[in-house]
């Protein structure tokens, strides 16, 4: 494969050979869904985030573009401002997703929205993502997915209902009429992945006793998913989406395997098929 790139093959090896060894009993998989679980780019463009649909596409009231345009100018540079601790961060970034989810509910956002976007949208997900979900689940092995956008949309991507799929994300609950009335859970940002999946405890009992991980991410920051968990081995993929000869040497550096040019699932499906 052309666009896979692996910094220490050795390493590799015997990281596939103890997870090997261990059995996929002892084996699950953390990934990040947008931009690593879905393509990057659709006919040469880049794929808009959730948020971003539901902004662009008229489907709330006539003033939420611009209110949730407003609180994209207010929080967005404390998210990329470096002098800015984490905590500081944390706590910033928990106020804007929560005075959006607010603004959501009463901009009238509703089940139609997300069954829309899914229809203009529908080949999102990477080539060979369907085989991913369908492996795992022969094996019993268990798939965190992390995204910080809309779960109901992951959910309506994935189409069958795995038993050992579980995804972290800010997911509505609707009423009778099919209008949002609030996430279900805690909500998930750039900055808390982690801390949320260490509270799951639906999620800490599927990989009870299960010390090996497959993390698949698109950014630096997704390395930090698994933080808090107590693992044996990891063997980290990345898909480097985009500035490729700036970037390549750094992912390189902290991912065990970079897949560039927006590739397919192909490389994990096959790693998968050979630990399992």
């Amino acid at each position: 494969m052309d666009n896979v790139y692996v910094l220490d093959n050795q390493d590799l090896v015997e990281k596939i050979k103890r997870i090997k060894n261990a059995g996929a009993d002892k084996l699950h998989i953390v990934a990040d869904f947008d931009k690593t679980l879905t393509k990057f780019l659709i006919n040469g463009r880049q794929i808009p985030s959730v948020i971003s649909l539901i902004r662009e596409g008229g489907y709330l009231t006539n003033d939420y573009p611009r209110k949730a345009y407003a609180l994209y100018d207010k929080y967005h540079p404390v998210e990329l401002d470096d002098t800015i601790s984490i905590k500081d961060k944390n706590e910033k970034m928990l106020e804007w997703w929560r005075t959006h989810e607010k603004l959501l509910v009463e901009s009238g956002m509703n089940k139609s929205v997300i069954d829309d976007i899914i229809k203009k949208y529908p080949d999102i997900l990477r080539v060979g993502a369907d085989e991913f979900f369908n492996l795992l689940h022969r094996h019993k092995i268990p798939l965190l997915i992390f995204s910080s956008g809309v779960g109901n949309i992951i959910e309506g991507y994935i189409k069958k209902d795995y038993d050992n799929i579980h995804i972290l994300s800010n997911t509505f609950n609707f009423d009778k009429k099919g209008y949002a009335t609030g996430y279900k859970e805690d909500i998930i940002h750039v900055f808390n992945k982690s801390e949320t999946a260490i509270k799951n405890e639906k999620y800490l009992k599927a990989i009870f006793g299960r010390r090996n991980i497959i993390l698949l991410g698109d950014s630096l920051g997704d390395l930090g998913m698994v933080k808090g968990i107590k693992y044996d081995t990891l063997i980290s993929i990345g898909f480097l989406n985009e500035e490729i000869d700036k970037k390549l040497s750094i992912y390189m550096k902290n991912f065990d395997v970079v897949i560039t040019n927006d590739g397919d699932m192909g490389y994990a499906n096959k790693l998968i098929e050979e630990l399992v």
